[in-house]
């Protein structure tokens, strides 16, 4: 048993090192946010104009900017009040 204990928590860790590196790192602009979590762009933008939705930047006098980060976060909470 203690083996198997042992191989699982090796495939756990490299698991979590694939899922880091293959993450996209940075920044992104709203059509990529929207498709990063699984939301239309349109749909995003109406959660935004009641007050919710994930945290973004202001970019220029149009754009928005939004963290891979912020997006992870969201989506985190999200899931765990559904």
């Amino acid at each position: 048993m203690p083996a198997l204990e042992s191989e699982l928590d090796q495939l756990r860790a490299r698991l979590a090192r694939l899922e880091n590196s293959t993450r996209p790192r940075g920044r992104c602009n709203m059509v990529r946010a929207a498709a990063y979590i699984g939301l239309s762009e349109e749909t995003l933008r109406q959660m935004h104009k009641r007050d919710e939705g994930p945290p973004r930047n202001r970019i220029g006098s149009r754009g928005w900017s939004y963290s891979y980060d912020d997006l992870d976060r969201w989506l985190a909470a999200r899931n765990v009040d559904a």
